[in-house]
């Protein structure tokens, strides 16, 4: 679904073109292959002229690489350093360029991942590297050589209305220009890519529909259906008796003065299936056991400033391509609420600062700096004595990019443990991802 969204946003938001002339805005793929290799933004270029002539039918074609060395140098559950990579195909099918459907666009995502994380050495509730802990395996760091986690029928009915169906992905979905994407892009650590209390129902790749109402510009209406139950590896149509979720979200896009900012808002509610009453109530007969609820909810707000910009620049942002689009400087600040009884995290802030080119002559070169807080529901006995009923994170990342398709980035972050009796953890990682 953020990868629609991403399309949503560009192809209506900004563009608002017509549907009879396509959906998807075709990128110019013949002069980026012209640029040196230092100045494109797609390191595979043009195909030999192929590529370009695809998007004008209707094609579309993306690869992204990403890999990760990170270590737990100091506490946390055992000291370790793990290397894992990520790769990444969309495929967008504009059947309106192509004359086959009026408004219809069909999107794809096959995911591969390959080696290690540090997300269990950690000891943290939370991964430390969302972008090797995605797609979803039943055993931590399982490789996947492949999986669809996205395959969506999209149908606009107008510039303004459009209803989808199928399989697609949630992280990513709660989207800030300076604190978002899965992982990939900015920060590594999930409670600055996602509110931390949606963490509970929410799959990383699931099966539902929904629909999207664009009344202006900069400003998105959104309200789905979807199972709780993840299914990165499966079709995921037998999860839909194991629990859903109705989600609805607003985004909105301002400027204040002429500094652009945003914001959204996003209710969660689950139903039709079992969560533990963390109040600790025991229930007799037929035998010892926790009470449980048949559904929770939760709520989440995040907003983004821009405090400077240089140069110019028009139209809305795209918050959902997991960058900072202007340069300059702005904060960021997310927070999350959520049902005590049956949430582990019963409430969660963040905030910080991110910036686009500080340094002459490096425009492109990001960084984010950023702390979470949360504290956890009344843990059932006898968990409240084991487990910590607060959690910190703080993380500051550095993102050099080499060329505009090349980014290698260095990040810190300070994690609180799970547990009691595991210290603080302290971890450095290095990312480098390719956009072919």
């Amino acid at each position: 679904m953020q990868l629609l969204l991403s399309i949503v946003v560009a192809a209506c938001l900004l563009a608002r073109a017509s549907i009879a002339q396509g959906i998807l805005p075709v990128p110019d793929y013949a002069a980026d292959a012209a640029k040196p290799w230092s100045l494109r933004e797609h390191l595979s270029g043009d195909w030999g002229g192929h590529r370009a002539s695809l998007a004008q039918e209707g094609i579309q074609f993306g690869l992204s690489y990403s890999q990760l060395a990170q270590s737990v140098v100091d506490g946390g559950r055992d000291s370790d350093t793990e290397w894992g990579s990520r790769v990444q195909a969309q495929m967008q099918f504009d059947l309106d360029r192509m004359g086959a459907v009026p408004g219809g666009l069909v999107t794809v995502k096959v995911e591969s991942r390959f080696g290690s994380s540090v997300n269990g050495a950690s000891g943290a509730l939370l991964p430390v590297a969302d972008m090797l802990y995605f797609p979803l395996t039943d055993e931590r760091d399982e490789d996947i050589a492949a999986t669809i986690t996205e395959a969506l029928y999209t149908q606009f009915v107008s510039k303004e209305l459009a209803f989808f169906a199928g399989k697609f992905t949630i992280l990513g979905n709660d989207a800030n220009e300076f604190a978002g994407g899965d992982g990939t892009t900015q920060f590594l650590g999930h409670p600055f890519t996602s509110a931390s209390v949606a963490s509970l129902f929410n799959p990383y790749s699931t099966i539902g529909a929904g629909v999207l109402v664009l009344p202006e510009p900069g400003t998105m209406f959104s309200m789905s259906l979807y199972a709780s139950q993840d299914s990165s590896t499966t079709i995921g149509v037998d999860t839909l008796d194991e629990g859903l979720v109705w989600a609805t979200a607003y985004a909105t896009q301002y400027e204040l003065g002429s500094l652009p900012g945003g914001l959204r808002a996003t209710y969660q509610y689950a139903f039709d299936r079992e969560f533990v009453d963390l109040s600790g109530r025991l229930i007799l007969p037929p035998g010892l056991g926790l009470q449980t609820h048949d559904d929770s909810w939760c709520g989440f707000l995040n907003a983004w400033q821009y405090l400077s910009v240089e140069g110019a620049g028009s139209g809305p942002i795209d918050v959902n391509n997991g960058r900072a689009d202007r340069e300059g400087v702005g904060l960021f600040a997310r927070a999350g609420f959520a049902d005590a009884d049956t949430n582990p995290i019963e409430w969660t802030v963040s905030g910080g600062i991110g910036a686009k080119g500080l340094l002459e002559g490096r425009e492109l070169d990001t960084l984010g700096i950023g702390y979470a807080y949360s504290e956890t529901s009344s843990l059932p006995f006898p968990a409240g004595f084991v487990l910590n009923d607060t959690a910190s994170r703080f993380e500051a990342f550095y993102d050099l990019a080499l060329t505009p398709g090349a980014e290698l980035t260095l990040d810190v972050q300070v994690s609180d443990s799970l547990l009691k009796s595991q210290n603080t953890a302290s971890l450095l990682g290095v990312r480098l991802r390719l956009q072919f």
